[in-house]
């Protein structure tokens, strides 16, 4: 006979877990969530827990959120969540940080299929970020085959290549040498494992050439107007406030600071040194008195107690490093709003336009490449190209005038 457990001991564990590692305010909503639980197993005149009746609960908020698509739903999400780690509780298994209401990818895979995928996955070299890029990329891949039915790879020809690089064209149109780049190295994977019918070479396919599309760097009025927009005398404006004066007085990509330790920052010559994620550079860059009183402020008076070592946490339990792109970018988007500082779809003004300001500025001060490259940790000095096109006074240094051209009408401006 199965052990009968109330569901209020799951209830009592997810609470448990929150009041250790959430804030007051969450605490509250996962109070609601925990007694909408208890409800519905009272609507059905149920107090123990089922494991059949638990995993219908959990279908049921499923559909719900995946079929309302014009609302927000945040509080099903949490039953949700609530749900689903009571059923990790019971089933022994420790909470998770994130808990997916559709599976973490796209298309799911047979376990043929899903076997090859990781198969795949493990010999990769590249760095994390990169592999789970090249993952995703992948999976469309085994997918395709999935949905075609090819599990013989030794039928597969350049025709099956070329017809899965036009299913991924309608998904991936901007980035098609990215889904070029992972079908070579799925290629290069099945022939080691001795399918010897997998072409040496991709079949040719056309790329269009690629457009560079010139992005603008952000006027210096529009940036003391988003730093000028933050409330320095909260946590979390504390912080926001230092990552942005940060950004604005270095340059560092959001990742570098995301990911930028304590033991980064040489407080007695005021220098931060680190390696780049993207590149792997190893730089040294001055630190502003402004900068560097920002960070201290934050550091000392509103940094949550912790053994972690990046320096910028979150603000809620648990306490942990920012996300290595997204959470920096949102700060800056979040800001970027509240200080009305005139913003467009697609129109570049994001938080590497920061960067892209600092490269601008130095370009304007006539700072020579070599320093530009080296401040920022270029590899390549020419990629100062990109920040040419920005900067209104040295193109007019490049216009030419119509003095040589003949003129056979009138100019009208």
């Amino acid at each position: 006979m199965a052990l009968q457990i109330p569901i209020v001991d799951g209830t009592k564990a997810v609470m448990d877990f929150c009041r250790d590692n959430r804030s007051q305010e969450t605490i509250k909503m996962y109070e609601k969530a925990c007694d909408r639980v208890i409800r519905l197993y009272k609507e059905h005149t149920r107090s123990i827990y089922d494991a059949d009746f638990h995993d219908s609960l959990i279908k049921q908020y499923v559909e719900c959120i995946v079929n309302d698509v014009q609302h927000n739903l945040w509080f099903e999400r949490l039953v949700f969540r609530v749900l689903s780690m009571i059923k990790d509780y019971f089933s022994n298994i420790p909470f998770r940080e994130k808990y997916y209401v559709t599976g973490r990818f796209k298309h799911g895979l047979s376990p043929y299929f899903e076997s090859w995928c990781e198969d795949f996955r493990v010999t990769l070299k590249q760095k994390p970020l990169t592999i789970s890029t090249i993952n995703s990329i992948a999976r469309d891949f085994f997918y395709f085959l999935q949905i075609k039915e090819i599990s013989d790879f030794s039928i597969i020809d350049n025709s099956i290549f070329y017809d899965f690089l036009s299913f991924e064209y309608n998904d991936h149109s901007g980035c098609m040498n990215n889904v070029c780049y992972v079908t070579k190295l799925i290629m290069s994977f099945l022939r080691e494992r001795g399918y010897d019918n997998i072409p040496v070479e991709l079949v040719p396919f056309a790329l269009p050439p690629k457009r560079n599309k010139v992005l603008p760097a952000l006027d210096s009025n529009d940036i003391k107007s988003i730093i000028e927009s933050i409330d320095p005398d909260s946590n979390a404006g504390k912080r926001d406030y230092a990552i942005l004066m940060l950004a604005t007085y270095t340059g560092l990509r959001s990742i570098d600071i995301a990911n930028l330790h304590l033991e980064d920052i040489n407080w007695n010559d005021l220098t931060i040194k680190l390696s780049q994620h993207k590149t792997s550079v190893r730089i040294t860059l001055p630190l502003d008195a402004g900068v560097a009183s920002a960070v201290a402020d934050y550091i000392i008076h509103a940094r949550p107690e912790t053994d972690e070592r990046c320096i910028f946490l979150t603000v809620n339990k648990p306490f942990r490093k920012l996300n290595d792109r997204s959470s920096v970018a949102n700060i800056f988007n979040k800001y970027m709003k509240v200080s009305c500082v005139d913003k467009k779809p697609f129109d570049g003004k994001s938080f590497h336009a920061i960067r892209r300001s600092m490269g601008a500025w130095l370009l304007n001060s006539g700072a020579k490449p070599e320093l530009i490259s080296q401040i920022l940790g270029h590899k390549d000095k020419n990629i100062l190209k990109r920040y040419l096109p920005i900067e209104k006074e040295a193109l007019r240094i490049c216009a030419l005038d119509f003095s040589q051209i003949p003129l056979r009408s009138e100019v009208f401006i």
